[in-house]
């Protein structure tokens, strides 16, 4: 009898192409969603029957939830702000996030690769999810209590590249003629 293999189980993110931060502690599960766009074609003779459709664009996003109180990875996925330490004492590093509110602020400028990687057990990089041009937003909602964990929700919005592309599912090693 045929197994349905149908995969579960939690990822990791890895954002940057030189050197990857990587954010390996979530909550609440990594959701990456693709949405199309189109315009539907009508005439008189067929009322709002569409008598053809044209794709009018594409996006996609990636909503990570970070888990991890970590100031320096939050540097890195926060636009338009500045991270800096403190390394006197080395036992105890004093570090600081500031956030900037600066309007105009251009987001593409901060884009680069996300790929997303389940870790469940067999999983290959047939499985991955990458955005070569992916600009992120972190989003800090931080409750103060005993029941619930601080989540930081970052968001990487993609973008196309200079071929078009958007994002790809797969391996990456997989070479496809344009």
């Amino acid at each position: 009898m045929p197994v349905i293999d149908v995969p579960i189980g939690p990822a990791e993110v890895e954002y940057g192409t030189t050197t990857p931060t990587v954010f390996d502690i979530t909550k609440g599960g990594i959701v990456f969603s693709a949405n199309t766009s189109k315009q539907d074609v009508t005439v008189d003779q067929y009322g709002d029957t569409p008598v053809k459709s044209i794709l009018k664009g594409r996006t996609c996003q990636a909503v990570v939830p970070f888990a991890l109180h970590d100031l320096k990875k939050l540097g890195i996925v926060t636009p338009d702000s500045k991270y800096g330490e403190d390394t006197t004492n080395p036992q105890a590093i004093k570090k600081r996030l500031n956030v900037y509110a600066n309007a105009g602020y251009n987001l593409l400028g901060d884009a680069d690769q996300l790929v997303i990687k389940p870790t469940s057990e067999g999983t290959t990089a047939n499985d991955y999810i990458t955005i070569p041009l992916a600009s992120p937003i972190a989003d800090v909602e931080w409750t103060y209590n005993s029941d619930n964990e601080r989540v930081c929700n970052i968001t990487f919005v993609g973008y196309p590249d200079t071929t078009g592309l958007l994002y790809f599912l797969g391996d990456k090693s997989v070479v496809i003629p344009e």
